[in-house]
């Protein structure tokens, strides 16, 4: 059942998922969500940002495209998604590699991103992402993620879907980190998918960013 799927059976099942990258992920790199993550890194100064989840890099074809000269990089557990993104940004840094264990060291970039990436992890190893994202992130942490402050809300998504949600604010506070700013998506932000008005990120997708405490 997908109320029981794990945080490690979602990391097998993209780790050997056999895709046309191309064109399931970089191609869509035009997806209106990305313009609003592209609307939040415009709110401060950064120079460099590492995705955590980046698959083949279409968040980072459009971040590129809006912000030129930055310095890009991504971590993925599928290693032919990150063949196509070291083929697409040369000169970039990726990895092959989990959210929650990245091989990088301390403060690596100003900036980490995840975007629909952490809607596979559970509320037992969901804090271990997000330290890790502390530890890698000299600035900045960014979400397009699904986020509720509502127990029943978050586990009827659970049954319904097989995908997590997680109260962010209260997550990020608890990790020492402030400023954090709530946006929570509109329509016209993720247009339906199916046809039936019935995608979970009309109800539930957000960008959060918060600021990461400087020790």
């Amino acid at each position: 059942m997908k109320l029981f799927k794990t945080t490690e059976n979602h990391k097998d099942y993209w780790k050997n998922r056999q895709i046309d990258w191309d064109k399931s992920y970089r191609q869509t790199w035009q997806h209106p969500h990305r313009a609003v993550i592209c609307a939040g890194l415009r709110l401060f100064d950064w120079l460099s940002i590492i995705e955590i989840g980046c698959g083949g890099g279409a968040n980072l074809v459009k971040i590129i495209k809006e912000f030129p000269g930055r310095q890009i990089g991504g971590v993925d557990i599928n290693q032919d998604a990150i063949e196509l993104c070291q083929k697409t940004f040369k000169g970039g840094l990726f990895k092959v590699g989990s959210g929650d264990d990245v091989m990088l060291s301390d403060k690596s970039t100003d900036v980490v991103l995840s975007d629909m990436t952490l809607i596979y992890v559970s509320p037992f190893k969901i804090k271990d992402y997000l330290l890790e994202m502390k530890r890698l992130g000299r600035n900045y942490i960014v979400l397009c993620e699904f986020h509720s402050i509502n127990f029943l809300s978050r586990l009827k998504l659970k049954i319904k879907t097989g995908y997590f949600a997680h109260n962010y604010k209260r997550l990020l506070e608890k990790i020492g980190c402030y400023d954090i700013m709530e946006y929570k998506l509109k329509p016209e932000d993720w247009p339906d998918e199916n046809g039936i008005g019935h995608d979970p990120q009309k109800t539930y997708a957000y960008l959060i960013i918060a600021r990461i405490p400087k020790r």
